[in-house]
């Protein structure tokens, strides 16, 4: 489709992965870089006309940016190359309507879209939560906040599992991608240490009001599994912030998500950790604070969060 080919740089997710199975069949891209929001938005990425950026900040001097990240339509003005909506259900959606999707892509990637639909805008079943399969565990297994990476060594890194799946996924359905040896070795660790999972996420999980914390800085070992299993063991709580220490140490995350069983929190996160240098969607967000002001940041996100309700 296009002779001149482009760098992309996503997030390495679900989300990641199907964008870049989206442009390598429109043969748009010859190399794919995974990075962290944040680096973004510091600077620490050099982007320049070569690229294509997806479910990331914008940075000037990009070739295209695709998003649908509420709090970007906040932090930007209105670009040309900035391809947003912050009403699609995930960046890779915007990628398929920006490119006539029906009319370019194959019928089979119909059941992909709808994973990573459901998987970026957290449109889970309680069902899918506790006993996930398919599209749904698929996107357990990339997303990086399921732990899997820290956990053990794999066969083969994420970054490469990721490549050979985004070649993968646009040729095999998903039952073939989840015998894949490399995927099947993470799916048996997932559902290996589950139970002390769920164990784990009791202990570390203050609630305070409509709001449960989960704070993983103390745990030597934190066990692998899904951010959303928190709302069916406190079904009353509408919203919850994972903390845990970023890659340095000397930054605190505060991984923010409203319930996807109990939607009465009235929060615009991504709004909220714009506040604090971070961003994201109405519905999810995340910002790094430095440790030695950690706590006066988690005691004012408490505050604007039981008052919203």
């Amino acid at each position: 489709m296009s002779e001149k080919k482009y760098r992309l740089v996503t997030r390495s997710d679900m989300d990641g992965l199907v964008c870049g199975t989206l442009l390598k069949y429109l043969d748009i891209i010859d190399e794919i870089t995974f990075v962290h929001p944040k680096d973004m938005q510091d600077g620490l990425i050099e982007i320049t006309n070569n690229d294509i950026t997806t479910n990331l900040p914008y940075v000037d001097g990009v070739y295209l940016a695709f998003d649908h990240h509420f709090s970007e339509t906040l932090r930007n003005e209105k670009r040309d190359n900035h391809i947003i909506n912050p009403n699609a259900p995930s960046a890779a959606q915007v990628v398929y309507d920006y490119y006539d999707g029906d009319e370019v892509f194959p019928g089979y990637f119909t059941s992909m879209m709808q994973g990573a639909n459901k998987a970026d805008s957290a449109n889970f079943l309680y069902e899918d939560i506790v006993r996930p399969r398919a599209w749904t565990l698929l996107s357990f297994l990339m997303d990086s906040r399921t732990g899997l990476g820290r956990f053990r060594n794999f066969r083969i890194s994420n970054y490469q599992l990721m490549m050979d799946l985004i070649d993968y996924c646009a040729r095999h359905n998903i039952d073939q991608i989840l015998e894949l040896p490399d995927v099947k070795e993470r799916v048996d660790l997932y559902f290996q240490y589950e139970d002390e999972f769920k164990e784990q996420l009791k202990q570390c999980t203050k609630v305070y009001n409509n709001l449960a914390i989960i704070d993983y800085r103390d745990e030597e070992i934190i066990y692998p599994g899904n951010r959303f299993m928190v709302y069916t063991l406190f079904p009353e709580q509408n919203i919850s912030i994972h903390i845990f220490y970023a890659k340095d140490k000397d930054k605190v995350v505060f991984s923010t998500g409203k319930s996807i069983t109990n939607k009465t929190s009235k929060t615009n996160i991504g709004e909220l950790m714009l506040q604090y240098g971070g961003g994201g969607h109405e519905n999810a967000g995340a910002c790094q604070i430095y440790k030695e002001e950690s706590e006066k940041v988690l005691k004012e996100l408490i505050e604007k969060i039981n008052q919203d309700g």
